[in-house]
């Protein structure tokens, strides 16, 4: 599963996500295309953006949706 699908499934926007974790949408794109994925960095940024936009999210949920395919 990409992470804008993961995104869009907990009922949030990618744009208002990417607003949250200061990045732009096209870096949210990219790390769906990274060839070794997102860093730990990255999914703690994206889960606790989301947590704090009202999607409780953590890492583990963030990565066993993108190891999905």
């Amino acid at each position: 599963m990409k992470i804008v699908d993961y995104i869009h499934c907990r009922g949030l926007t990618p744009r208002i996500v990417c607003q949250k974790i200061g990045v732009s949408k096209q870096a949210l794109s990219d790390y769906d295309n990274c060839k070794n994925g997102p860093t730990l960095k990255t999914l703690e940024k994206l889960a606790n953006g989301m947590t704090a936009l009202g999607a409780p999210t953590t890492v583990a949920d963030l990565t066993t949706a993108i190891q999905k395919k």
